[in-house]
């Protein structure tokens, strides 16, 4: 099912709990996304799982088989909704196959059938730390303190070929590991466990808790030496944040930043100490350590959802679109509208944050919706034979200029209304297409970077400012949304530096307009939004 078009619009947010309203634009990403449901299969409905792949075969294991989970001791992850099977799907066939845990002694099947454990695929191994779940020796819900090491490909052929799973599993135990809810990830040799919970009992109402919940707070870098047979932990090392580090259910994904350096994005998460709302600063994680990006408030999908990160090596942009998911604010297109609700609905709104060069960061709503309300705890699979970092980067600039399939969405939670409805696991994949919006003829090496249209939305007149690595005849027009020629605002040879080029806009009507600027070997068009 093709995703459900609408008009290109920018973010608008309109803050209920004050007196005016406040506006945010950003501008389009240079690409488009689609959606297209694969028909046909019988794949079950999962959310909140481990995942690793190989060739064409997919493999999951844990997470859930119901929707969102209850908040009273009786219906809070009922253990006859948890995964109690190794699943692979081929996705030459979309055939799926399961192998029972049942099988396994209980103490290394139990971790295995956790939820929101933290994991990441190295090379052959799948790593899985924590999760929360029923312990059927302690009779009681925990976050397991294990590791557990799965060799994809001999359990993807032991799955398959209906052969004994046990040898192709080990585990580990370590009280660093008693986390579930926050992720987990890899930069050069180092791996990092961030943010999450420890949380054991189970979830109750007020006023008698039957549960304990410890925030990890922190962000554990630390190695593992596996040869096969042995695994290690070593050299753990504690970055500490009582207050920004105080999230869970998170979205993470590689990132590329401007220097070309690989990091980790954090986006989101909840609960902050002062209210019952998420986290909105974004979180850049390098070798050298984490930092909080205190100027910018995430507006959109602050709960774990499917990422797409992708890097433009020209303009040293990143992109990262969320698919949908939990959000502290929601878009309405009858009042084009981007609209607060403190309840945190499920949307169907797919958005990117961009990552400027110069450090600045901004939102958009793409001009397409989730086909309903799904996102939340999905899997975003990335197409390992796209053009891409080791990170799983997508690289914007390899790319060809047509309608490239990136990846899947899987799973997730689908939900039938934003706030207090029904929901259930997503059965449904769908096929994520990325086309770039670059012209053809440019090359990754480009003359022209680091370009910015300021301040869009305008009452005044804006100025386009760009850098210029060589002399060039540069070419700047403005135009109406139909493409029609409004205004030539230059058109001359230009040195090479930092420009800022003024734009008139005070005998334009209220509107969008098209600014376009050229070189001989580059050409972007930016959305202009005039109001007065």
């Amino acid at each position: 099912m093709p995703l459900i078009s609408r008009k290109n619009l920018l973010i608008t947010l309109l803050f209920l709990n004050s007196l005016s309203a406040v506006a945010q634009y950003g501008q389009m990403p240079p690409f488009t996304i689609e959606l297209e449901a694969i028909n046909g299969t019988t794949i079950p409905g999962l959310h909140s799982f481990a995942f690793a792949q190989s060739g064409d075969k997919w493999l999951f294991i844990g997470g859930r088989t119901n929707g969102l989970h209850g908040i009273n001791s009786s219906g809070a992850f009922p253990p006859e909704y948890k995964n109690n099977s190794v699943f692979v799907i081929d996705t030459l066939t979309w055939q799926y196959y399961q192998a029972n845990l049942n099988q396994l002694p209980k103490t290394i099947a139990d971790p295995m059938r956790s939820t929101n454990m933290e994991s990441i695929q190295d090379g052959n191994y799948l790593y899985m730390i924590g999760g929360y779940g029923y312990d059927s020796v302690a009779n009681m819900f925990v976050t397991f303190p294990k590791l557990t090491a799965i060799h994809v490909d001999n359990m993807i052929n032991a799955v398959m070929n209906a052969q004994p799973i046990a040898p192709c599993i080990r585990q580990i135990a370590d009280t660093n590991l008693s986390i579930c809810g926050g992720d987990l990830g890899k930069i050069g040799n180092d791996f990092y466990l961030m943010f999450g919970h420890n949380f054991g009992g189970r979830y109750s109402d007020p006023p008698t808790p039957l549960f304990t919940q410890t925030y990890s707070e922190c962000i554990k870098k630390f190695n593992i030496s596996d040869d096969g047979t042995n695994i290690t932990l070593s050299n753990f090392t504690y970055q500490v944040d009582s207050t920004n580090f105080h999230r869970r259910d998170l979205s993470t994904c590689g990132i590329v930043k401007p220097n070309g350096s690989l990091a980790i994005g954090a986006y989101g998460g909840v609960f902050r100490k002062d209210a019952n709302l998420p986290f909105r600063e974004p979180i850049t994680i390098s070798a050298n350590g984490a930092t909080v990006n205190n100027t910018y408030q995430q507006v959109m999908s602050q709960y774990s959802c499917g990422i797409i990160p992708v890097y433009d090596s020209v303009t040293q942009n990143m992109y990262t679109t969320f698919l949908g998911g939990i959000s502290m604010y929601d878009y309405n297109i009858a009042t084009q509208l981007v609209v607060y609700d403190s309840l945190m609905p499920f949307i169907n709104d797919i958005t990117t944050l961009t990552a400027h060069s110069n450090g600045s960061v901004e939102e958009t709503v793409l001009p397409t919706q989730l086909p309903g309300l799904i996102g939340s705890n999905s899997k975003f699979i990335f197409n390992q034979n796209i053009p891409s970092y080791s990170n799983e980067v997508i690289k914007l600039r390899k790319l060809t200029h047509t309608k490239t399939l990136v990846g899947y969405l899987f799973g997730g939670i689908r939900a039938q209304q934003g706030n207090f409805g029904s929901s259930a696991a997503n059965d449904t994949i769908y096929k994520v297409y990325l086309t770039p919006t670059l012209p053809n003829n440019i090359k990754e090496e480009t003359s022209i970077q680091n370009v910015i249209l300021f301040p869009n939305p305008s009452s005044q007149n804006p100025s386009l400012l760009f850098n210029l690595k060589n002399t060039e005849k540069i070419k700047i027009i403005l135009s109406d949304i139909t493409g029609k020629e409004i205004q030539l605002i230059i058109d001359e040879e230009m040195q090479k530096g930092n420009k800022k080029i003024a734009i008139n806009t005070s005998m334009l009507s209220v509107g969008m307009y098209i600014c376009r600027l050229e070189s001989s070997n580059y050409r972007q068009c930016l959305k202009l939004i005039v109001n007065k």
